[in-house]
């Protein structure tokens, strides 16, 4: 550590991501190397929060993201024509190091979606071709759920299920030929998906085999660059992390915990000494995870030393820094903090011993309004003894907590972990409870969508597609936040409904109205705008051969360009044209069908 240059330069200018094309264009494509030392300068200082909730900014040089890179792609070569969807932050070093420095070291493109709702990652996909995308397990879940969905509403659950069953029996490379509309949907290019970030559940990854798409998961932390396990390309396996990267030692110590030690480690915490000195003994890296390796070498974790709970987003929670908010609460004697079972993933729950006057309900939501969105709490139970269990030296057996917890039928039910079998009707409340996991009666119009329910960032955006798909109506997904709530959330619904599919009259444009429309224009429309404006037609040509469907669209600075631009068409287009514009105005002119301008 003590050779690492520690002095940062500070940021000059800051630019805005969407000015690079113009701020680039005219400059030379090849500046001048700058002199870099490998092991002493840092290239990225990502900062990662520790069990004392403190963030520390983990110093990886450049030597350190070099060599993830080129262990990398020992297992993920990467081809030019890969074609990369960027779903994740480049906060997070998962998506950094495989979604832009791999996606540059081998030559790929990257595409950066506007927005994380599916149906617009699917309308991306198509358009952009993508084959390759690096998902967390939530994410990945979202996008079966949401296929499956569509499998339920169009009724095909039987046929879908013998498909899956032919594909079981079926060569992996022939699969995707059982599900052609699942890989329409996917753009038609999908070929790999890499998931980390939080492990991924055997029964996921294999129906993302089973249709066809190589799927591979790894294992890492920020303060390895991050990659330490992966599996190889043409080995998949979803029953581990898989095996270490070239050049990469992974041991593990006498209490189960996972140590690495390798190019990959990072130096040290910036100017945080003392934190440094307790993950970093003798060039080996203490991770703080529980894990085994098996007789061919591949690693299977076991779950974290420090109780830190991995939400199925990848995003860590530290049950510490929870039980710290919970048991300032009034009325709370004392808090215990685990993850259980929730979905793909981990849901973060507390155990309540209560003074006489406590109220759990009220301890909870004064304690989710003082925590970050991922740290809240999303069930709770009253525990019915008058201590936790502990050891000798006074420490909470949590894992003797988490087995009464999942027993216990006393959980207060802010977040079950079991939804309830779909009601009828399916409205909005069926859809919160289905994609939240909790029961019908717990979706009233007070709750929120966060605290109340228990969506998180990713569980709201399944909820507006499920929203899109079933009601027809769709929600931006800026307007909704965790404090949203169910009774606003049904407003939005109400509004989206109802402007969704607005009917409009298609007789103008058959016949005979549309030679009617046509001989309007040509003995009333033009001659009157021929004194007005000059028209000059150039390229009319390139239409020759044109069948359509097209869409014409103009810069809109003249009051009469629609006129204009259906004057210069060829005849056989001019009679199929209908302008478009917005809903209201079609409204207050019914008969703007007849489109004679």
């Amino acid at each position: 550590m003590a050779g690492v240059r520690g002095d940062l330069p500070k940021v000059r200018k800051v630019y805005e991501i969407e000015d690079i094309w113009e701020l680039a264009s005219g400059h030379e494509p090849n500046p001048d190397p700058v002199a870099i030392d490998p092991e002493k300068d840092i290239a990225v200082l990502p900062y990662s929060s520790g069990t004392t909730g403190l963030s520390k900014g983990v110093m990886l040089t450049h030597g350190n993201i070099l060599a993830d890179l080129e262990a990398i792609r020992q297992f993920i070569p990467g081809e030019p024509h890969y074609r990369l969807l960027s779903l994740l932050p480049l906060s997070h070093m998962f998506e950094q190091m495989g979604g832009l420095f791999l996606a540059l070291g081998c030559g790929a493109s990257v595409t950066y979606p506007t927005s994380r709702q599916p149906t617009v990652l699917f309308r991306t996909m198509a358009e952009t071709k993508v084959t390759t995308m690096l998902l967390v397990p939530q994410a990945l879940e979202l996008f079966m759920n949401n296929i499956e969905r569509e499998v339920r509403r169009q009724g095909k659950e039987r046929i879908w299920a013998i498909l899956m069953g032919i594909a079981r029996r079926t060569p992996f490379r022939m699969r995707r030929y059982l599900f052609p509309a699942v890989h329409r949907r996917f753009g038609g290019h999908l070929e790999l998906i890499v998931s980390g970030g939080a492990a991924l559940s055997p029964e996921l990854g294999e129906k993302g085999s089973l249709l066809g798409i190589t799927l591979l998961q790894g294992y890492g932390t920020t303060e390895t660059s991050p990659v330490i396990t992966l599996h190889p390309i043409d080995k998949p396996r979803f029953d581990s992390a898989g095996l270490p990267l070239p050049g990469v030692d992974v041991r593990i110590a006498d209490d189960g915990e996972v140590f690495v030690r390798g190019p990959i480690v990072m130096p040290g915490y910036w100017e945080a000494p003392e934190q440094t000195a307790a993950v970093l003994e003798d060039g080996w890296y203490k991770t703080g995870d529980l894990g085994e390796i098996d007789a061919e070498g591949y690693l299977h974790l076991k779950g974290r030393k420090k109780d830190m709970i991995v939400l199925a987003s990848g995003e860590n929670v530290y049950a510490e820094d929870v039980e710290n908010v919970l048991k300032q609460a009034a009325g709370v004697s004392d808090a215990v903090v685990v993850g259980l079972p929730k979905g793909s993933g981990m849901g973060v729950h507390a155990a309540l011993i209560l003074a006489e006057s406590g109220d759990a309900a009220e301890a909870v939501s004064w304690a989710n309004g003082r925590l970050a969105e991922h740290q809240r709490v999303g069930g709770f139970t009253v525990w019915p003894e008058d201590d936790f269990p502990r050891t000798h030296t006074l420490k909470v057996k949590k894992n003797v907590v988490i087995e009464m917890l999942k027993g216990s039928t006393a959980a207060a039910p802010t977040a079950s972990a079991t939804p309830r079998p779909p009601a009828t009707g399916r409205g909005l409340d069926v859809l919160i409870a289905e994609i939240g996991g909790v029961d019908i009666e717990q979706v009233t119009p007070e709750k929120t969508l966060g605290e109340g329910l228990s969506l998180d960032s990713l569980g709201r955006v399944e909820l507006f597609s499920a929203i899109e798909a079933e009601l027809g109506a769709y929600i931006d997904e800026n307007s909704v936040g965790p404090d949203t709530t169910v009774g606003e959330l049904q407003e939005l619904v109400t509004a989206g409904t109802s402007a969704a599919k607005p009917k409009f009259a298609n007789w103008g444009m058959r016949w005979p109205f549309t030679w009617i429309r046509g001989a309007l224009q040509r003995a009333i429309i033009f001659p009157l705008l021929k004194p007005l404006y000059r028209l000059r037609v150039v390229g009319r040509e390139r239409l020759d051969g044109l069948t359509g469907p097209v869409l014409f669209a103009s810069n809109h600075q003249l009051f009469l360009d629609n006129v204009l631009n259906i004057q210069s068409f060829p005849a056989r287009i001019r009679r199929r044209v209908a302008i478009a514009a917005a809903a209201e105005a079609w409204k207050r002119r019914h008969w703007a069908i007849m489109n004679p301008l």
